[in-house]
């Protein structure tokens, strides 16, 4: 990426000649010149290939970018905010420069991928009037809907950020999808080899309890808990409990329970906190050692015992290709886009409007 910044002498000996041009011809035909991007958006920070980032946008970036880089001045230099703190230079590093620098190559990310997602035909208009004026339209539409009653699926109303989280979100999706159909479609082998080089980071198998299990249900036949039923099966699971206790094997004492002695196994990945968090058989598992088995646990209407006979630790293993496939081809057209938009941003031109850039402050 190369970043340009306009030459002073050569802006003024321009605006010289073009006073006596107009001084000394005593006949002209000018024509308009077509506007360019940057012309369309007097209020831009700089521009990308021709694009205009629109001081907004770059404020965007600033916001986005603020409390991070507050926090990195913090843990480094134990730098307290101040009236002074974002000109104050701490060890060489001026917060405000630095912050501007992070919002400038974050502003030319985006636009890059707003042009990649124009040249893919998914985005039509990239400026950020555009951008301005559809939200607006956005706003107004869910604003006459839910007036109308009407459903409006999302928040009533977008905020700038939201709606461009939106939007780039979609477009992103497109443009991958298109690109992929295009281009990217990788071979099976191709697959594979991506995903042999990144399993050790993205495939690692997480941590899993295999359990055997005895259940007995307590509800009626409208699935409401019978207290009666319930008292008969605790009692039940409890003899159950003290055959195992005696040395009877989980099996053998499961068939104490007659046809309700059914043993099955079952897997808890302990990776899905939400889900275990609201289920005491998962969060009994996780404790267990091979062999042990758990109290009487109550879930769902139902007693439960179990038995651990595996304790995967996590990242132990790895999750096999073909159990994962579909989430191995999301992960290969994730990397090629990363990989084409990297490449974009080192091939393009950006060149920052100086003394916009220079006389922003917080």
């Amino acid at each position: 990426m190369s970043i340009l910044t306009p030459n002073k002498s050569s802006l003024v000996w321009l605006f010289t000649a073009g006073i006596l041009i107009l001084v000394f011809l005593s006949v002209a035909i000018i024509a308009k010149p077509k506007p360019s991007n940057a012309d369309q958006e007097d209020d831009f920070i700089a521009t990308v290939d021709g694009f205009p980032i629109h001081a907004n946008e770059f404020q965007r970036a600033i916001h986005a970018n603020k409390s991070g880089n507050i926090h990195y001045f913090h843990e480094k230099y134990d730098a307290g905010q101040s009236a002074t703190f974002w000109t104050t230079s701490y060890g060489g590093e001026i917060p405000l420069e630095l912050l501007k620098e992070k919002a400038l190559e974050n502003s030319v990310s985006l636009k890059i991928q707003q042009i990649i997602a124009k040249e893919q035909g998914v985005l039509s208009e990239i400026s950020y009037d555009s951008f301005i004026h559809n939200l607006n339209h956005e706003n107004e539409r869910r604003r006459k809907a839910i007036k109308n009653n009407q459903v409006v699926f999302g928040p009533a109303q977008y905020t700038e950020e939201a709606y461009l989280e939106y939007v780039m979100g979609n477009s992103i999706l497109s443009v991958k999808n298109r690109l992929m159909d295009q281009e990217w479609k990788p071979t099976e082998q191709q697959m594979r080899t991506f995903y042999e080089t990144k399993k050790d980071k993205l495939y690692r198998a997480p941590a899993t309890v295999k359990v055997q299990q005895i259940s007995l249900s307590f509800l009626d036949a409208n699935l409401s808990t019978d207290e009666e039923l319930k008292r008969q099966k605790k009692k039940r699971m409890n003899a159950v409990l003290g055959k195992i206790a005696s040395g009877l094997s989980f099996e053998q004492a499961a068939k104490e329970l007659g046809h309700e002695g059914k043993v099955t196994e079952q897997s808890y990945n302990l990776d899905s906190y939400r889900h275990n968090a609201r289920s005491p058989v998962a969060q009994a598992a996780e404790k267990l050692q091979i062999g042990e088995v758990s109290g009487i646990i109550e879930e769902n209407g139902h007693f439960h015992l179990i038995q651990c006979i595996e304790n995967e630790k996590a990242g132990s293993n790895f999750l096999s290709f073909d159990e994962i496939k579909e989430q191995v081809l999301r992960d290969y057209i994730d990397h090629r886009y990363e990989e084409y938009v990297r490449t974009r941003i080192a091939d393009v031109q950006v060149v920052v409007n100086e003394e916009s850039y220079q006389n922003f402050k917080m």
